[in-house]
């Protein structure tokens, strides 16, 4: 099996079970080097994504009108970072 193949449907899959409308692509150092191998910008940018987001950007605005979609790599790091969220944050 071709693995840039498979890496390739396995994204589309994520975007595809996001269902329609517009999307944000949050990604890590490693996923991020992965999707520009197996996608060109135009390619993923017709499949409705049109903004790519590393997890660790520090200049984040909030853009609540784009489903977001998450594609990272578990670290310890991530595990450390993901904790819940302060209930005052938390999305009803």
């Amino acid at each position: 099996m071709n693995v840039t193949l498979a890496v390739k449907q396995y994204i589309s899959k994520m975007i595809e079970n996001s269902g329609p409308g517009m999307k944000v692509l949050l990604m890590d150092k490693e996923t991020t080097s992965i999707v520009s191998v197996v996608y060109t910008q135009s390619e993923i940018l017709q499949k409705e994504v049109y903004l790519f987001e590393r997890i660790d950007s520090q200049n984040r605005d909030s853009m609540k009108h784009l489903k977001a979609i998450c594609f990272l790599r578990p670290t310890k790091v991530l595990r450390v970072r993901s904790r819940p969220w302060p209930r005052r944050m938390n999305r009803k």
